[in-house]
């Protein structure tokens, strides 16, 4: 008997590792927890948690792909879910990732690239009072657009009154600079804007323009005036 019951129990045992070996079971209903017994959702993890390994769709350009979120809807990682801290990382259906608070987004990038910026950015420093982005060093660009309004071809109508060159110059005399125009120390020390230096530079150049313009005027009477002195004379 006990030669007959000795194959039997190693049997069962190699049956046991076996099916060890092959998976790990959880119940069909319930919660799983690991380093908990009262997890509060399907699986709970109380402590850090480690991936190691790929699932077996791909990743982009070689990355592995460690951690999969497969829901047909949105779905998203939430920090301190319920919390007045909370924040949202959420990927939706069209592709969009976006950044949240538990009331509105703050930052949205899209599938193909687009990244917004729902209140400020900051680049290289603290955000300027007033500003919606700020940037610590030089900015390239091949364009940039500035809107305005108020442009100043008023200055090209007729109840428009042009300053005398002489009233010009006093206004110099007296302050240092053009009419308009920011002092230097202002400039220098609050910095200017564009859009508003580009209007005050473009009245410069019409009012310029249409002293110009009175004097060609003024210059071709006088030459006209002084051909018929010369004609006189000749006679």
């Amino acid at each position: 008997m006990r030669r007959r019951k000795l194959p039997l129990i190693v049997l069962g045992i190699l049956g046991f590792q076996f099916s060890i070996a092959q998976t790990n079971t959880f119940p069909a209903t319930g919660n799983v927890g690991i380093g908990t017994t009262s997890p509060q959702s399907k699986l709970q993890v109380v402590g850090g948690l480690s991936v190691n390994g790929r699932n077996a769709t791909a990743g982009v350009n070689g990355f592995g792909n460690g951690i999969q979120l497969i829901d047909p809807s949105h779905t998203s990682i939430i920090f301190n879910p319920g919390e007045p801290s909370q924040l949202m990382f959420g990927f939706h259906t069209n592709g969009s990732m976006y950044w949240g608070n538990n009331t509105s987004y703050s930052m949205s990038l899209t599938k193909s690239g687009d990244l917004r910026v729902f209140n400020t950015l900051s680049v290289g420093s603290g955000l300027l009072p007033g500003y919606k982005m700020s940037v610590a060093g030089k900015l390239a660009a091949q364009e940039v657009l500035v809107t305005t309004s108020n442009w100043p071809d008023y200055v090209f109508k007729a109840d428009y009154k042009l300053p005398s060159l002489v009233e010009t110059e006093k206004f110099i005399n007296e302050n240092g600079h053009l009419p308009d125009v920011p002092k230097s120390e202002d400039a220098e020390a609050n910095g200017i804007s564009l859009g508003e230096m580009n209007k005050i530079l473009l009245k410069k150049i019409e009012e310029i323009t249409l002293h110009l313009i009175d004097m060609e005027k003024k210059n071709l009477n006088q030459q006209k005036l002084i051909e018929k002195l010369l004609l006189k004379s000749d006679r």
